[in-house]
């Protein structure tokens, strides 16, 4: 899959539970999803399916790693609901995976195994559509979705600036 459904799939199904202390929270918060859900591939990046599967960063030891250095963070910031957004973080890069497993497989265990798990179940050309759909919601939830409680939002372009 693209980096755009990676980033953008994960904080679209946590939009409503992000904290909207502020507006500038709200999307930090989203900001950090996002970055989470496409991290494997910034880590290592990749252009094609072979590469993939040789990549350290598309394992379930690296999703392991990510989240013990996610607890240590949440552990050292105590800031208020960070730690649900440092769950959300988590939730994001196994998100990737997972839709990296749909869309031709991924080696699990990497390096010690090269075994892929998966299946091609969305196919390529699919991809670009994928990515125009969830830019399309991610327009209208993020648009007037309030940041704030209590905020109505209108429909105008000022509600996407922080």
């Amino acid at each position: 899959m693209n980096v755009i459904t990676h980033a953008l799939l994960p904080v679209l199904l946590v939009a409503p539970m992000l904290p909207r202390i502020t507006p500038r929270a709200y999307y930090a918060s989203g900001g950090i999803v996002a970055i989470a859900g496409v991290l494997p591939d910034l880590l290592t990046p990749h252009l094609s399916l072979a590469a993939r599967y040789s990549s350290w960063s598309h394992t379930v030891l690296a999703w392991a790693g990510f989240n013990v250095f996610l607890a240590v963070l949440g552990l050292t910031l105590h800031r208020h609901r960070l730690p649900r957004v440092l769950l959300f973080a988590s939730l994001a890069y196994a998100l990737h995976l997972l839709g990296d497993a749909f869309s031709g497989g991924i080696a699990w265990l990497y390096p010690v195994s090269t075994a892929v798990i998966g299946c091609r179940l969305i196919p390529y050309p699919y991809w670009f559509f994928i990515d125009a759909v969830l830019l399309f919601v991610a327009l209208i939830v993020f648009w007037w979705l309030p940041p704030t409680p209590g905020k109505v939002a209108t429909p105008t372009m000022e509600n996407l600036k922080l």
